[in-house]
C-alpha cells in the first residue's frame, strides 16, 4: 500500500497518522525511541506492509506485472492500490477525498519541522508536487511510476506499468476490492490490541 492508504488506514488518530508516515524512514528498533501512538503508527506501517506483500490476492495482482517489471512488481502494485482506493473512495471514507487530502497536507505541515531530513525531503516533494492528487488520475500515476523509475538506483521501465494497469483494470479493482476490507479489519484489531 502507498500513502493514501497508510493514511486512511491511520483511522483519523493524527499521532499514528505521524507514526505512520515516519514508517517510511524508521529502520529497524528505532521505532523505541518513539511513544504511545506515534510508536503505534510506525509499527501500524509496517504491519500494512507486511499483511500487503504476504496476501494471495495482492500476489495475485503483481504477478501480472511480474514478466514485465520483475521486482519492480509490487511498487507498481502498491500504486496502483492507491490509485483503485481513491476511485472507490465513498466505500471506503465517509469524508471526501479532497477533505482527506488537506487535512492530511495540513498536518503534515504542521509536524514538518521535527521531521528527520530524509522524511523532509519527501515530504516536500509529496506537498510540492501533490502526490495525493495525482493517485487519483491515470496521468498521475503514469507520473508517479516515471518519478519512481528516475529516482531507482537500477535501470527500469515503470513509467510504462500504466499500460497493463488499463489492461487488467477490471481484474486489479477486483482483487482491490476482495483485499482491502480484509486490510482495514487487520489494521483496526492491530490499533485496539
Amino acid at each position: 500500500m502507498n500513502f493514501v492508504a497508510h493514511q486512511l488506514l491511520s483511522f483519523k488518530n493524527p499521532e499514528i497518522q505521524i507514526g505512520n508516515l515516519y514508517g517510511e524512514v524508521v529502520r529497524g528498533k528505532d521505532f523505541e525511541n518513539f511513544e504511545g501512538d506515534r510508536q503505534k503508527g510506525i509499527l501500524l506501517h509496517r504491519t500494512i506492509d507486511t499483511f500487503t506483500d504476504e496476501h494471495d490476492v495482492v500476489k495475485k495482482s503483481t504477478q501480472k506485472f511480474h514478466e514485465r517489471y520483475g521486482k519492480y512488481s509490487p511498487v507498481i502494485v502498491d500504486v496502483l492500490y492507491d490509485y483503485i482506493l481513491i476511485s472507490n473512495w465513498e466505500k471506503f471514507s465517509d469524508e471526501p477525498y479532497s477533505e482527506f487530502v488537506s487535512k492530511c497536507y495540513d498536518l503534515f505541515r504542521k509536524h514538518f519541522d521535527e521531521f528527520p531530513s530524509d522524511l523532509k525531503f519527501m515530504v516536500k516533494h509529496l506537498l510540492k508536487h501533490d502526490w495525493f492528487g495525482n493517485y487519483a488520475s491515470i496521468e498521475g500515476i503514469q507520473q508517479t511510476l516515471k518519478g519512481i523509475s528516475q529516482r531507482s538506483k537500477f535501470e527500469n521501465n515503470i513509467s510504462t506499468a500504466v499500460e497493463e494497469m488499463i489492461l487488467y483494470k477490471e481484474e486489479l479493482e477486483s482483487e482491490f476490492m476482495e483485499f482491502f476490507p480484509e486490510m482495514i479489519s487487520h489494521c483496526k484489531t492491530f490499533i485496539n490490541s
